[in-house]
C-alpha cells in the first residue's frame, strides 16, 4: 500500500511541474523529496506494524487435543488478547507478591486452584502463544472445578466440571490488582526471579523487560478501576461469584448499582437431560435467566474476555466444551450400603429405602427429571430463599443482552429472560454440591432438613472433606479461628431463609431421607 501511495505521488508531484513551468527545478526536488519522506515513513511504520503483529499478536493455535477433559481444564476460550498474561510474568507473581495472597502463601494454591503435580499450569487457566509470547489466561474451569477428600486422606480428589467448592475467583482478581499498584512490580525485580527459573535467551529478555512488564503493569492496573465496583459489595467468598454484575458493568455498560449477585458456583455436569428436549423447555443458571445451552457457554466466554473476532477462531472448540458439560458426569458417591458398618461412609440399607420413598413424596416433583416442575422457576414468594441474586438480573440487563453488539458484530442472542424465581435443579452428585441453597447459605443437608431458626447463623468455608455425618463438606470447628471464609448469614445477599422442605419430619424420618439423599 505504501508504495503503490509513492508512486501516484511521485507520478502527482511531476505531472504538476510539467504543467506549470514556473516551479524551478529547487522547488520540484523539495517536492519529491517531501513525498519519499512522506511515503517511506508510511512504508516504514506499516512493516514496523506487521513486524510488532507478528511477535505480540500473531495468534498460534493451541494443540488441538483430543482429550475432552484437557480442552475442558485448559483449552483456550480466546481471551488471551484481553485477559492474558505473559507466562512468565504470571508464573512469578505468587514469589514476589505473597503478602497479597491469602495466608502469605506464594503459589496460586492457595487460591484454591487444582494444581497437579507435575502439570505446567493449575486447572483453569490455558496457556496460549500470541506472536511468540505465551500467555496465560483462564477459562470455564477456573470456576468449574470441584474437589473432595474422605477423611484421613490427605490428598484432594479433582473433580472436572464441578461445583466450584474450593476456589477463590475475586481473591485472584484482587491479588493481581495489588500486584500490578506494587511498588515491587518493576523490571529489574520481575526478571530477577523469572532468570532464577528461566534461562531466558537475550532477545527475550529484550522484550520483557522493556515492553511486556510495563505493559503488563499497566493493563493490571486498569483493572482497578474496571472492578472499582466490587469494592463497595460484600465478599463472594470460597467457592463463590458474582458472575452478571461484571458483564452489566463491563461489557453492557449499564450504570453500576447496589445489586449483589453473589451465588455459589454451580456444577456442569448431566445437562444433557435437559437439553435437546422437544416437549420440554428448561430454565438454566439458578435464575433461569437463559434457556439454551450454547448461548450459556458462549456468554459465559465473553463474560471471560473471548471477542467476536476470537470466537471465529474457536467456535468448534466452543462446540466441544457444550458437548463436554453435555455428557460429563459427577463421581459416584462414598456413602454405600455395601460398606462395613464401622465405615464412616456407610448408609443403612433400610433407611436408604425408606428415604426413597420420602424423596419421592417430598421432593421428586422439583428435582427428579420425571417431576412437573422439574427445572422450572419456582417463585421467589413461594421457595422464600434471599432474592439478592434475582434482583441483581434487571430488565435492562436482559434487553441489553438481547441486543449486544460488540465492535465486531451481533451476537443474535435470542434466549435471555427475566425471571422472578429460582431454578429446581437436579440433585445429581448432591453429595458434591455443598454448601446448599444458591448462595451457599446452609453448610450441611442436615442443616437444610432444619427451620430457619435452628439453621448455622455463620460457618467457616474452608474444607473439602465429605462430612461423613451431615452431608456436604466439614466446616471450621466452633471456636477455632477461620482460615477461610467466614460465612456470616446477615451479611446482604448470604441469607439462609427459605426451601423449609421437609422440616417438619419426624427426625427418624430425616434421618432416612438424609441417608438417601447422601447416596445420590
Amino acid at each position: 500500500v505504501a508504495v503503490i501511495t509513492l508512486y501516484f505521488l511521485s507520478r502527482v508531484s511531476t505531472a504538476e511541474y510539467e504543467e506549470n513551468p514556473y516551479i524551478d527545478a529547487s522547488q520540484e526536488r523539495a517536492v519529491r523529496k517531501g513525498v519519499y519522506i512522506a511515503g517511506f515513513s508510511f512504508l516504514g511504520l506499516i512493516i514496523l506494524g506487521f513486524c510488532a503483529w507478528l511477535i505480540l499478536l500473531k495468534p498460534v493455535p493451541q494443540h488441538d487435543s483430543k482429550d475432552p477433559v484437557w480442552i475442558f481444564n485448559h483449552g483456550s476460550i480466546g481471551n488471551e488478547d484481553v485477559q492474558g498474561i505473559p507466562y512468565w510474568i504470571w508464573r512469578v507473581l505468587p514469589k514476589i507478591f505473597p503478602e497479597h495472597l491469602p495466608g502469605n502463601q506464594d503459589g496460586y494454591s492457595a487460591l484454591g486452584f487444582y494444581w497437579a503435580a507435575g502439570a505446567e499450569l493449575p486447572v483453569g487457566f490455558t496457556k496460549k502463544t500470541l506472536g511468540v509470547i505465551p500467555r496465560v489466561s483462564f477459562n470455564c474451569a477456573l470456576c468449574h472445578q470441584g474437589s473432595y477428600r474422605l477423611e484421613g486422606q490427605h490428598k484432594s480428589t479433582l473433580v472436572t466440571a464441578g461445583a466450584g467448592n474450593r476456589v477463590d475467583p475475586q481473591k485472584y482478581q484482587l491479588f493481581l490488582i495489588k500486584a500490578g499498584q506494587d511498588p515491587k512490580f518493576e523490571a529489574g525485580r520481575i526478571m530477577t526471579e523469572i532468570k532464577a527459573i528461566y534461562d531466558m535467551p537475550w532477545w527475550e529478555e529484550i522484550l520483557y523487560r522493556f515492553l511486556l512488564i510495563p505493559l503488563t503493569k499497566n493493563g493490571l492496573q486498569g483493572q482497578s478501576k474496571t472492578f472499582a465496583w466490587m469494592m463497595d459489595k460484600p465478599e463472594w467468598g470460597i467457592g463463590r461469584i458474582d458472575p452478571f454484575n461484571p458483564v452489566k458493568f463491563n461489557q453492557l455498560q449499564l450504570p453500576v448499582d447496589q445489586t449483589i449477585g453473589n451465588s455459589d458456583m454451580m456444577p456442569l455436569w448431566a445437562m444433557n437431560q435437559v437439553v435437546n428436549r422437544k416437549d420440554k423447555v428448561y430454565a438454566l443458571h439458578w435464575d433461569g435467566l437463559n434457556t439454551d445451552l450454547h448461548e450459556v457457554v458462549v456468554a459465559g466466554g465473553i463474560g471471560d474476555g473471548m471477542t467476536a473476532v476470537t470466537y471465529q477462531r474457536i467456535a468448534k472448540r466452543i462446540e466441544r466444551v457444550t458437548d463436554f458439560i453435555r455428557l460429563q458426569q459427577p463421581p459416584r458417591s462414598p456413602f454405600k450400603t455395601d460398606l462395613p458398618e464401622t465405615d464412616q461412609y456407610h448408609v443403612d440399607a433400610v433407611r436408604v429405602d425408606t428415604g426413597k420413598t420420602l424423596y419421592n413424596k417430598h421432593c421428586a416433583d422439583c428435582h427428579d427429571a420425571g417431576g412437573s416442575r422439574y427445572r422450572t422457576v419456582i417463585p421467589v414468594l413461594e421457595v422464600n430463599t434471599d432474592r439478592h441474586r434475582l434482583d441483581m438480573w434487571t430488565m435492562a440487563a436482559r434487553d441489553r443482552y438481547m441486543n449486544y453488539e460488540s465492535d465486531q458484530g451481533n451476537w443474535n442472542f435470542k434466549h435471555w429472560q427475566h425471571q422472578d424465581g429460582y431454578v429446581a435443579v437436579e440433585l445429581t452428585g448432591l453429595w458434591l454440591r455443598g454448601p446448599y441453597l444458591h448462595n451457599g447459605s446452609v453448610p450441611t443437608l442436615k442443616d437444610l432438613l432444619k427451620p430457619v431458626s435452628e439453621r448455622p447463623k455463620a460457618y467457616c468455608r474452608e474444607s473439602d472433606t465429605v462430612d461423613p455425618v451431615n452431608g456436604g463438606f466439614l466446616t471450621g470447628a466452633e471456636g477455632k479461628p477461620c482460615d477461610g471464609f467466614y460465612f456470616d448469614t446477615a451479611a446482604p445477599g448470604n441469607g439462609n431463609g427459605g426451601h423449609e422442605y421437609g422440616v417438619d419430619l419426624s427426625d427418624e424420618d430425616k434421618a432416612a431421607l438424609l441417608s438417601y439423599l447422601k447416596t445420590l
